[in-house]
């Protein structure tokens, strides 16, 4: 529980709005069965890979509308700008006083910028 204490807390805003303490639990007692850490981090071990299949994917953009998220104290615009490399009709919303956790620490204004993007 400890490291994820550490990334719920020093990528939020706030850590007191961060993940919330049921969710904590949930995870914490999801991610303690045997495998699931390993399956967790199979994923950052496929970024390589994933890097050479976007790159490939990238060479026709996308059409459709896509929103793109972030936290002014986290990504911000940066999930934008890589989008934009991708996609030709992007929509950017970056919410105040919000880190990593834009559904956990900003829940009205991440459900109102997704019921207006649909």
């Amino acid at each position: 529980r400890i490291y994820f204490e550490y990334f719920w807390n020093v990528l939020a805003a706030d850590k007191a709005r961060s993940i919330p303490e049921v969710e904590r639990k949930a995870y914490v007692e999801a991610y303690s069965k045997p495998g699931r850490m390993r399956a967790a981090w199979a994923y950052f071990a496929s970024w390589p890979q994933l890097a050479k299949d976007f790159a490939q994917l990238s060479q026709t953009k996308l059409t459709m509308p896509v929103l793109a998220i972030g936290g002014d104290k986290s990504l911000g615009t940066q999930l934008a700008e890589q989008m934009k490399l991708v996609a030709t009709d992007v929509t950017v919303v970056v919410l105040k006083d919000t880190g990593h956790w834009i559904m956990e620490e900003q829940p009205k204004e991440t459900t109102d910028a997704l019921v207006k993007f649909l």
